[in-house]
């Protein structure tokens, strides 16, 4: 299990990248977030990455009288992942990332739960501001796209993207300093 020191420094400086990449192009980022839910590449990568998660999750997990199962967990998923591919390609990409979000936020909220500082209530809070991101972008994945517009101007975007990297700060600052 991570710190939340080691945990927290990577959160912000994955805000702090994913914040200065827009500040530094906002025309090209707004053109690739534009065709994001589209992009078979991404849905590809995206749900490889989760359905390998939550099969690790699976073999690491006691399943009591379940547990026979678990040589089938691998090739279950490398059916689900054909199956997920090929017959629900329609905006999969941001349901894929929304599920990353919902995986996500499990390890950081086991780092934090035993930490004393009351300041890991910021890492906390932000976890769960991304799982609830992420339960928005499974149910409701063409949302991606309307969001998107409301960024349409490069200035909005710029602006998006300080925020971002505004948070990465913090949580770096937090974890250099408090964890």
């Amino acid at each position: 299990m991570l710190s939340l020191r080691t945990v927290s420094l990577i959160i912000g400086l994955i805000l702090l990248v994913g914040g200065l990449i827009p500040i530094v192009s906002a025309e090209r980022t707004t053109e690739l977030l534009r065709r994001f839910p589209r992009s078979r590449t991404a849905a590809a990568v995206l749900t490889a990455v989760d359905l390998t998660w939550v099969a690790m999750i699976i073999l690491r997990a006691p399943l009591g009288r379940f547990e026979f199962l678990k040589p089938y967990v691998i090739p279950a998923a490398i059916a689900a992942f054909a199956i997920l591919f090929f017959f629900m390609d329609e905006l999969l990409a941001p349901r894929a990332l929304g599920g990353l979000l919902l995986l996500a936020g499990d390890p950081v909220l086991d780092a934090a739960r035993w930490h004393p500082s009351q300041w890991r209530l910021v890492v906390v809070a932000l976890v769960y501001l991304w799982v609830i991101a992420g339960m928005w972008l499974v149910l409701s994945p063409w949302r991606f796209r309307l969001c998107l517009e409301k960024l349409d101007p490069a200035s909005r975007m710029r602006i998006a993207g300080g925020t971002l990297a505004a948070i990465g700060v913090l949580v770096g600052a937090l974890a250099l300093t408090c964890y």
